[in-house]
């Protein structure tokens, strides 16, 4: 399973160098990488703070998935079309 999500983030970072501004890459990059950083050290730290609390991870499973689901929309509405060559 790890094997799977290491080769899942090298895509993430291949699709910022296709899809981000060549006098950007490396700023998106930066975020990106941080994201992933925040996202694999807050929420850990969160579902056990709410496991130590209530003694079951649902509400932390709940919350994830709020989370999650917003993310998903506020990606689909803000999404673009993607640039296209002239000619096309």
């Amino acid at each position: 399973m790890a094997a799977a999500l290491g080769t899942a983030a090298g895509a993430v970072f291949a699709l910022v160098a296709q899809r981000a501004p060549a006098q950007q890459v490396g700023a998106v990059t930066g975020v990106v990488g941080a994201a992933g950083g925040l996202g694999g050290f807050v929420p850990p730290l969160v579902m056990g703070g709410i496991y130590g609390a209530t003694g079951s991870y649902s509400w932390g499973l709940i919350a994830l998935a709020v989370v999650a689901a917003g993310a998903v929309a506020y990606s689909l509405a803000t999404r673009r079309q993607p640039v296209t060559a002239a000619g096309a």
